[in-house]
């Protein structure tokens, strides 16, 4: 049996990019997995229980709520319900599998590039892993308000300090989870600025190119390269893209496939080392679903017409060049 298990949630907005997740892992582990997602309705449990996924356990919320959450449901937007359920979900595989040898929460929003085997390996020895937002400019004052650190993608070993750790911030989520900055909680993500503090063997993984995203990227401009297949941010390999708030146009558009613009518009190494892959696999990912449901179109913007495209492309272009002009003088 798989000893390594993958979890994350999802709803039918976010299963294109779930779907490219699950996807990116299968290419990127070469030890046996299980990716467990938490459907947060029932078109996407329907929908992935169609596909019949290799490794793939699509668990419903009528499986997996209890009364506990179901209370807790009830005072919480649907975002706010979902990073509750960060934790608990994590918690419910580990409990499903107690042979386990890690639980891994992912964000339904990443995308690996390459082998994840290094991160395990430098994990080994760890009993939590845990990796910081790395807040680039003017958006660094803001770790104060939503932490040093990302639930992005998180490993916990199977021992007793990971348990404990996982068991504390379940518990943490379940009595406050909101979208409001408080100075010791926001979400279910400033919690984890208390791992070191409270729990023994928590690591803090230094890579730069692991978690990479919008909030972090502009801090390695003209640092991203390309050698042979892989892609490095500032010598460290990129092994996975965090893309918060992405979304494609569908029908699709060769100018304008997702947001934000000012990444894709103008010509960029961003753009073509990280953002084409990804708009190509949600592209597929997207080709997939509509093979079972035609009209789906859940977590895409309506294309604009093609009189919007132009301005729009055109916007970009002209910011981008002023930008360059002021930057040199």
């Amino acid at each position: 049996m798989p000893k390594r298990h993958f979890v994350t949630l999802f709803d039918k907005g976010f299963l294109n990019r779930g779907l490219c997740l699950y996807r990116s892992i299968a290419a990127n582990c070469s030890t046996p997995f299980t990716f467990w997602v938490l459907c947060m309705d029932d078109e996407t449990h329907e929908i992935l229980t169609t596909m019949n996924l290799p490794h793939l356990k699509a668990v419903s919320m009528a499986e997996f709520e209890d009364d506990e959450l179901k209370a807790v449901k009830k005072t919480r937007t649907f975002v706010e319900y979902c990073w509750t359920l960060s934790a608990w979900s994590t918690w419910y595989v580990l409990q499903r599998n107690p042979d386990a040898e890690t639980v891994t929460y992912v964000d339904g929003d990443l995308f690996y590039y390459a082998s994840i085997e290094p991160i395990y390996e430098a994990c080994a020895g760890h009993s939590v892993m845990i990796i910081p937002h790395r807040l680039h400019g003017d958006a660094a004052k803001r770790e104060a308000e939503v932490g040093k650190y990302n639930v992005g993608m998180l490993i916990f070993n199977n021992d007793a300090n990971a348990r404990a750790c996982l068991n504390w911030w379940k518990e943490r989520c379940l009595e406050w989870c909101y979208d409001q900055v408080e100075p010791t909680r926001f979400g279910d993500q400033k919690y984890l600025d208390y791992f070191e503090e409270k729990f023994k063997g928590v690591w803090v993984l230094p890579w730069k190119g692991v978690n990479l995203a919008s909030w972090n990227i502009e801090a390695y401009a003209g640092r991203i390269t390309k050698k042979g297949d892989s892609v490095f941010i500032d010598g460290d390999p990129l092994i996975f893209f965090h893309f918060s708030r992405f979304k494609l146009y569908w029908p699709p558009s060769s100018w304008l496939p997702w947001g934000p613009p000012s990444l894709y518009i103008v010509p960029s190494i961003e753009k073509k080392l990280l953002y084409r892959p990804y708009a190509h696999a949600m592209y597929q990912a997207m080709t997939d679903i509509r093979k079972i449901r035609p009209d789906f179109t859940s977590g895409t913007l309506p294309r604009p017409s093609w009189y919007s495209e132009l301005v729009f492309t055109s916007f970009y272009y002209l910011k981008s060049l002023v930008k360059a002009i002021l930057k040199r003088n």
